[in-house]
């Protein structure tokens, strides 16, 4: 938003000592006025990007995690991403951010619960290490993104040495996630090594919708355009009950028929959002009342074959074998796996319990693989069957499906496409409402740390931030839209017409 001339004036009369500070060229590591970190959900991670970027005056710096490869680039950037730069000096920010130098980190590592259950018990978790000694010394271009690249410091919990008192992880400030924190329930839904929240450190969050975000059905290349892929095909090869794609379409008899599925780690908000639409987990647990879905190790066809667990020596899976599951620890690593599924490369990856797997999708000399994903729409961008060999498909019908120009490339173009339009008229359902979360009482954590609750220029931060979120014009893009609990859709654009009330578990009600 452009201020005019008397509100210019008017702002930089209140904050002088912001204006001043502007005057001071900033530097890739030097100390910000303020450090903000929010952890969780990788679904969003575009969306929020965008939302960050538009905070900052221009010339910026950016970064992100180095994959643990210092010496690969292609890894980049699928753990953490981190910002520093000025605050715009805008009438809509508040006053006293104006100006004022920011560090804001996002960690994308593990997904959703990571933006949960740390928040609520103070936790020490892993972050980028944003300082020059461990980070390169000149920004480095891979693809469109110059960055400087980072490692990350300190451990997280359920791994080994964790409690030590030179665990340099540090808490996140807030949190986000795909769905709202009830949902996070053992044992499909909970991060490694770790137990539910109680119902006391539940209450320990001010938890906030912010806007709707569509999930989907994506398949590789491999998989024709034709095949229809109905709900119930969907979540019984997420289940491990459909292991072949000739029990999907019946003319797939050659080359890999095996199904392959790239998922994400327990604890992740994608991962909790198709156990909620395939497996009605946690919304039914009696008897009968769910169905679990499929492990990497346990489930797949050959197990690991070799290896032991190092960086040097990952743990093998041979997915030649036959039905394959793959658990990612980010989205970023689900759409590797599904490019690499259909290029008949090897897929390389830290998991959650911090042993290193390789998918050997290389051991197939011919013939791509047939793989579904766990993905948000919020990676649209990358979704090109041209150049990465995977794409949308929609529920209940064929065709590839194109979420840049809300169009049918391929195929008959059939059932319900995962497009702005059915989001917004509440006709596509497989769409959970974003919260973001932060303490707003203090706790002391494992370590003994006493950890505030968020209070002064970080919550003036984080408020405004969860704001710009939840707001129409920042929900503009084809994966979201506003909640209809906050805006009127009949006189705003891009408002959902329809909402579960904050509620998963809720069916979805049309309210407009």
């Amino acid at each position: 938003m452009k201020m005019n001339v008397l509100a210019a004036s008017c702002a930089l009369a209140l904050s002088g000592l912001a204006t001043q500070a502007s005057a001071q060229a900033l530097t890739p590591f030097g100390t910000p006025d303020l450090k903000i970190q929010l952890s969780g959900a990788t679904a969003p991670d575009n969306f929020l990007q965008s939302i960050a970027e538009g905070l900052f005056e221009p010339g910026f710096f950016f970064y992100q995690d180095d994959g643990a490869t210092p010496t690969v680039l292609t890894d980049d950037g699928r753990l953490y991403r981190a910002f520093f730069g000025r605050v715009k000096n805008e009438a809509a920010i508040p006053a006293d951010l104006r100006g004022k130098s920011v560090l804001f980190i996002k960690r994308s590592k593990g997904g959703s619960v990571w933006g949960v259950d740390p928040i609520a018990r103070g936790s020490r978790i892993g972050t980028l290490d944003v300082r020059a000694a461990a980070c390169s010394a000149t920004a480095i271009t891979t693809g469109s993104v110059t960055s400087y690249r980072c490692a990350e410091k300190g451990t997280d919990p359920g791994l080994p040495n964790y409690l030590l008192a030179s665990n340099a992880g540090e808490p996140s400030d807030f949190g986000v996630s795909d769905v709202e924190p009830a949902m996070f329930k053992g044992p499909y839904n909970v991060e490694f090594g770790q137990s539910q929240l109680t119902n006391p450190e539940v209450a320990r969050l001010q938890v906030r919708a912010a806007n709707v975000l569509m999930m989907g059905i994506s398949a590789t290349n491999a998989v024709p355009a034709t095949t229809i892929i109905g709900r119930s095909d969907y979540a019984g090869m997420l289940s491990g009950l459909i292991q072949d794609w000739s029990q999907v379409d019946s003319s797939i008899t050659t080359g890999n028929t095996q199904v392959v599925v790239c998922r994400r780690v327990p604890g992740s908000g994608t991962q909790t959002s198709y156990n909620w639409f395939f497996n009605n987990f946690p919304c039914q647990n009696a008897f009968s009342g769910t169905v679990a879905p499929t492990r990497m190790v346990a489930d797949s066809a050959s197990g690991v074959v070799s290896g032991t667990g190092t960086q040097a020596d990952p743990f093998v899976i041979d997915p030649t074998q036959g039905y394959t599951v793959v658990e990612n620890s980010t989205s970023g690593n689900v759409r590797d796996c599904l490019s690499r599924a259909q290029s008949r490369q090897a897929h390389t990856f830290v998991a959650d319990d911090g042993k290193w797997y390789r998918i050997a999708f290389n051991l197939s000399t011919t013939d791509p693989f047939r793989a579904i994903g766990v993905l948000s729409l919020d990676s649209f961008a990358n979704a090109n069957p041209d150049n990465n060999g995977w794409s949308f498909r929609p529920i209940d019908g064929a065709g590839v499906y194109n979420a840049n120009t809300q169009a049918f490339t391929a195929g008959p173009g059939t059932g319900v496409p995962p497009s702005k339009a059915n989001l917004i008229a509440g006709r596509y359902d497989f769409a959970v409402e974003l919260t973001l979360q932060y303490r707003k009482v203090a706790v002391t954590n494992a370590h003994g740390d006493n950890i505030a609750a968020l209070a002064g220029l970080k919550k003036t931060f984080i408020d405004y931030f969860i704001t710009r979120a939840g707001a129409p014009e920042f929900n503009t893009g084809p994966a979201t839209a506003a909640l209809p609990i906050d805006f009127d859709p009949t006189t705003t654009a891009n408002v959902a017409r329809a909402t579960r009330f904050g509620n998963t578990c809720s069916p979805l009600q049309k309210i407009y």
